[in-house]
């Protein structure tokens, strides 16, 4: 049968027990001297994670067993089974009993398993056994807090153990030439990635020929470190990783064996790097910037620019402005490093594209009359000889579409606002270049501004109505009458009465249209015809007609009068004529005297 519970965390509550060792020195079956791992702050949880139940049972088993068979004692028998496939050249395995409540570090008794088999003297009375191992592919199992109770007879009892497959990790760690790491000061510790550096899942020491086994390690992803006391060879994650963040990580199936885990442990610590980068453009007067990332804290930093892989004399700040002697190169910088008790590093950044050399570029102006319909045109200055141009007109700030030659013509889109051109430059082994003009004035619009037409007759005492049709929206109108081409006094409205000092001219209206923006506009209307007097009108008094119409009608008779007959002063109008032709075609007869 089976213990009915896991050691597997047996080496955690054995975290005084380790301490101690650590602290006296571990003694193994395989070491030939007492030697000490001295923690270290930077790898913590390695005391707690140290086979220290394995060796506490080394020991009891190794003691003089004295007396055969000690009066009160009795013997506890079984197989301990392990998984097919299990390598038990390497390793250690023990059964141990402890007394109920005691720590793993203080078994009663303990033996090793060599052959399958084991045979344990015990008290007599209740005892707890476990299986610890080290070494192997297995995980423990039982132990004093959590193994089965066991009560042993005077004929004592079997109990037989079946192990479960963990996973393992092994390889072989080497020194600096002239360092001795045997002693076991080098210990082995497998961290969770899951941990973020701060637990140790499982760890054991560097044995003397420099090998290293550790089991008991569940599936899972762990980082690996390389532990060292020894002075001359500094502690390292694996695959030369200076910290827990940068370590590769391992994955590990359930039951895996992951041997060439190895490590080269170094007589200075490695010293944390990054690739460097440029920053800045690679144009002749630029001046380009080292960033040189995270190094190790303290690491004393140093430069040097190369220009097509040859080193610039006296480039060895952190910045480099660039001259002509740099045109057509490709820029690099190397960054080393420099710490007390750390390896210098040296690493360089990426080059940069080749180093072009600046255009002549001028700032444009534009020429021409800021006004919708007309035609601006650029005025680029002298660039570099060779140099190709293209244009890019903009209305406050937008891009014309298909505005790209060097004139353009304003559209009425573009009134009221400003205009600026872009003038782009490229030249093989140049820098492009790209300058803007100052922004004209406000374009001005253009009104839309129809010719006004005059309503009414040009006959006196008529109203002619000036009709402006429609102009731009938002255009203030104003009006001027005129009388043969001269201006009326006062007449600025948009209706005029027709007065008898208007006989036999002719009239026109001007309309003005004003709007912030725009230019003003004028239009002037065609004449009117001849202004005339009406054909029949009121008498302007109980018996006389006004001078311009002196024909007197008796609206009774329907006879009209004129001032040669004989009855005009006698007669009271009732409607005056201007004309004898309007008389008659109003119905009215001559008087015949």
């Amino acid at each position: 049968m089976a213990f009915a519970a896991s050691l597997r965390t047996l080496r955690a509550l054995a975290v005084t027990v380790a301490a101690a060792v650590l602290a006296s020195g571990l003694v193994f079956v395989a070491a030939p001297a007492t030697a000490t791992v001295a923690p270290d702050p930077a790898f913590p949880g390695v005391a707690e994670a140290l086979p220290a139940a394995v060796e506490a049972a080394a020991k009891v088993a190794a003691a003089d067993p004295g007396e055969a068979d000690p009066a009160g004692t009795a013997t506890v028998t079984g197989r301990v089974t392990f998984p097919d496939g299990t390598d038990l050249r390497t390793g250690r395995t023990f059964v141990a009993a402890y007394a109920p409540g005691a720590d793993a570090g203080s078994p009663l008794a303990a033996a090793a398993v060599i052959d399958g088999s084991y045979t344990l003297r015990v008290p007599q009375g209740d005892v707890v056994l476990g299986v610890v191992s080290e070494g192997r592919a297995v995980f423990d199992q039982g132990g004093p807090q959590s193994g089965e109770l066991v009560s042993v007879g005077p004929d004592g009892v079997v109990r037989d153990v079946l192990l479960e497959r963990s996973a393992l990790v092994s390889g072989r760690v080497t020194a600096p030439a002239g360092v001795d790491i045997t002693g076991q000061r080098v210990v082995v510790a497998v961290y969770p990635v899951a941990g973020a550096g701060a637990a140790v899942a499982a760890a054991n020491v560097v044995t003397d020929a420099g090998t290293f086994a550790v089991g008991g390690l569940p599936a899972g992803e762990y980082r690996v470190a390389f532990v060292s006391s020894v002075a001359g060879a500094v502690s390292e994650w694996w695959q030369d990783a200076p910290r827990f963040e940068k370590a590769r990580p391992l994955v590990l199936a359930a039951g895996e064996a992951r041997p060439g885990i190895d490590a080269a442990l170094e007589a200075l610590h490695r010293m944390e790097t990054s690739v460097p980068t440029i920053s800045g453009t690679p144009v002749v007067g630029q001046t380009l910037r080292a960033l040189p990332g995270a190094w190790t804290a303290g690491a004393a930093l140093s430069y040097q620019w190369y220009a097509n892989g040859k080193a610039i004399s006296k480039a060895t700040a952190s910045s480099l402005a660039l001259t002509t002697a740099h045109a057509g190169t490709r820029i690099t910088v190397q960054v080393t490093g420099k710490k007390a008790a750390f390896s210098s590093v040296t690493v360089a950044s990426a080059a940069t594209a080749a180093v072009l050399r600046p255009l002549v570029a001028p700032t444009p102006s534009i020429t021409g009359t800021p006004t919708v319909g007309q035609t601006l045109k650029v005025r680029t200055g002298t660039w570099t000889t060779g140099t190709r141009l293209t244009y890019q007109w903009y209305i406050n700030g937008a891009a014309v579409a298909r505005a790209t030659a060097a004139s353009f013509t304003l559209p009425s889109a573009a009134a009221v606002k400003t205009v600026t051109v872009v003038v782009s430059g490229t030249k093989a082994g140049y820098a492009a270049a790209s300058r803007r003009s100052k922004p004209t004035a406000a374009v001005k619009g253009i009104l839309s501004a129809p010719t006004p037409r005059i309503t009414g007759s040009a006959i006196v005492g008529s109203r002619l109505t000036a009709v402006p049709y429609t102009w731009t929206s938002g255009t203030r109108l104003s009006y001027q009458w005129y009388l043969n081409g001269r201006a009326i006094s006062r007449a600025t409205g948009s209706t005029l009465v027709v007065t008898p000092a208007m006989v036999k001219a002719r009239i026109t209206v001007r309309v003005t249209g004003t709007k912030s923006g725009y230019i003003s506009a004028a239009r002037t209307s065609a004449r009117t015809a001849a202004v005339v007097y009406p054909g029949r009108t009121k008498p302007i008094s109980t018996w006389n007609c006004p001078a311009w119409a002196p024909i007197k009608g008796n609206a009774q008779s329907m006879i009209y009068h004129v001032r040669s007959g004989a009855y005009y002063a006698k007669t009271k109008p009732e409607v005056c004529f201007s004309t004898e032709s309007a008389a008659v075609k109003a119905g009215y007869r001559k008087s015949k005297r």
